[in-house]
């Protein structure tokens, strides 16, 4: 695993490209196994898969030192729900993601994956999926 370095102090501006497996009941999640999320404020994001919008979120972003940070995303819809929100924890030295994600405040899911910086694309319109 290629180490990235630092963690950054905003993500405002960058898009990272994860990839991974998400572990629920009904399986995992293979539309969003490598989707990119590309952060246009402090504030808001979007997601991409196979080039297409498939969400946006609100997000709250915490460095905690030079190796972790804390990001918390409050998606619009996430796979069809509403109140789902997602519990990040990101390894910038190992390039690791880590998540918790809650549906109506009950376990619902996590991700474990790897993430990388790549060049934001044009915002794509919206797929109606979100």
């Amino acid at each position: 695993m290629i180490a990235m370095g630092n963690a950054f102090d905003s993500l405002a501006g960058l898009s990272l490209e994860w990839t991974g497996v998400h572990h629920s009941e009904s399986g995992d999640f293979s539309e969003l196994s490598t989707h990119i999320v590309s952060y246009e404020t402090e504030r808001e994001c979007y997601v991409t898969a196979g080039g297409k919008r498939v969400g946006e979120a609100l997000y709250s972003y915490k460095r905690l030192d030079s190796r972790m940070a804390i990001v918390i995303y409050r998606p619009e819809v996430y796979r069809g729900l509403r109140g789902v929100v997602l519990y990040a924890m990101l390894d910038f030295e190992n390039a690791t993601d880590r998540a918790v994600i809650v549906a109506d405040g009950e376990p619902f899911a996590v991700a474990n994956g790897t993430f990388r910086v790549v060049q934001t694309q044009l915002r794509p319109s919206a797929s109606g999926n979100d």
